[in-house]
């Protein structure tokens, strides 16, 4: 168990912002690259749908990665990168607002709603490129850091059973 501490130690020591950003990387970059194969055949199961723009393989993926990587590395910041997912969302909503027009939609708001959270016949405008910039590393961050908060039980729980 020893060697075990050893490897878990330098992220322990590290600065909550640089676990966050860490964490962060993770948590988008590193579920969408896994994510994104299993996203491409399951995705016509629920095309058109309304849970197709939160792409639930890379969801999932990001489920487990949260679990597993905070499980093994215990950080608490692990549980707060829904905040950066949730910010980037947000600045995505205010910059795809400026390009609303009365053709588009009929309101600042249904357009930001059907070109984030909206099928993919709704979310013309953008060809639906705000769901895999915007909407898909929201929900990754926000699965990330649900399951890190589990993932960090079940390491707290091993290291007292150490």
């Amino acid at each position: 168990m020893a060697n075990d501490d050893a490897t878990t130690r330098p992220i322990q020591n590290l600065p909550v912002w640089w676990a966050f950003l860490l964490h962060t990387v993770v948590a988008v970059f590193g579920s969408m690259l896994i994510g994104i194969g299993p996203e491409a055949f399951v995705s016509k199961y629920y095309y058109n749908t309304g849970i197709e723009p939160y792409s639930p393989a890379i969801l999932t993926t990001a489920l487990v990665l949260g679990y597993f990587v905070n499980r093994k590395l215990g950080n608490r910041a692990a549980q707060w990168v829904w905040v950066s997912g949730l910010l980037w969302l947000l600045f995505g909503a205010y910059d795809e607002s400026r390009y609303w027009a009365n053709s588009f939609a009929a309101s600042r708001l249904s357009y930001v709603m059907d070109n984030f959270f909206g099928p993919t016949l709704k979310c013309s405008g953008s060809e639906c490129f705000c769901e895999v910039l915007f909407t898909t590393v929201f929900s990754a961050t926000v699965g990330y850091s649900a399951a890190a908060a589990f993932g960090l039980r079940s390491h707290r729980k091993r290291q007292q059973l150490a």
